[in-house]
Formats: C-alpha cells, sequence, structure tokens
C-alpha cells in the first residue's frame, strides 16, 4: 500500500475473541466471556501497536494508526444496556447449533435487530458496527 502512496492507513484491533457466541457458548467459562481467548487477542493487539510505531517509522512520511476496538467491543458485549443494547451475547438472528454457527436462512431475525450487539455467531448488528 506504501508502494501504492498510501501514507495514513489504519488498522483495528482484533476485538474480544471470546465474547463472539461461536467461542462464549461452546467452551466452560464463567461470566460473558472465554477469558484466554480474549488474552490471545490482546498480546495479538499489543504486537500490532509495535509493529505500527516501528512502520510508522520504517516508512518515510507514513502515519499508521491503530483502530482501538477491543476495549469498547467488550464493554458493550459485558454491560450492553450502556449502549442502548439488550442484548450483548446472543445472535439475533436464530443459527444453527444453538446460537454457535451462521443464521439459518429463510427464517426471520429479531424484529428488532439493533438492540442485539451480535447478528449470528461471529458478526456484529450494524448498529454496533458504529459504536
Amino acid at each position: 500500500m506504501y508502494n501504492l502512496g498510501a501514507r495514513k492507513i489504519i488498522m483495528f484491533e482484533i476485538g474480544p475473541l471470546g465474547c463472539i457466541p461461536s467461542i462464549a457458548k461452546t467452551h466452560n467459562h464463567s461470566g460473558n466471556c472465554v477469558e484466554d481467548t480474549n488474552e490471545l487477542a490482546t498480546t495479538f493487539n499489543e504486537k500490532l501497536r509495535a509493529m505500527l510505531a516501528n512502520l510508522t517509522t520504517t516508512f518515510q512520511g507514513s502515519f499508521f494508526v491503530l483502530g482501538r476496538a477491543d476495549s469498547i467491543g467488550y464493554d458493550a458485549i459485558t454491560s450492553p444496556v450502556k449502549y442502548e443494547l439488550m442484548d450483548g451475547s446472543n445472535p439475533c438472528c436464530t443459527t444453527w447449533a444453538s446460537g454457535t454457527s451462521g443464521c439459518i436462512p429463510l427464517l426471520v431475525p429479531s424484529s428488532d435487530p439493533n438492540n442485539h450487539f451480535f447478528w449470528d455467531a461471529f458478526h456484529l448488528t450494524e448498529s454496533c458496527a458504529q459504536l
């Protein structure tokens, strides 16, 4: 991208993977999230921060920015009411395997997906993408 002329580049952290329904609903844990999995994402994010600082130094005139997504995602999942959500842990559509997979085709999703953090077991709803 730098060789094509890009000088300002933003890369986003990995969010709290241990909180997505496909992981949180298939592993034994207490609370809303699998914290061991979240720790892996945190380690990656710390290394990403250092790498972006190094890239900014290495490529003259560049500015690599870290988009902070992990902490706000975690907060919205564990405290959905703060973000005007009703549900931070369950998909708004009916999924295969008890909420741990994609939406079942042709079934009507929740009547108000804007009140959910997750669309299916992996993806955010549009309202959460705007947080």
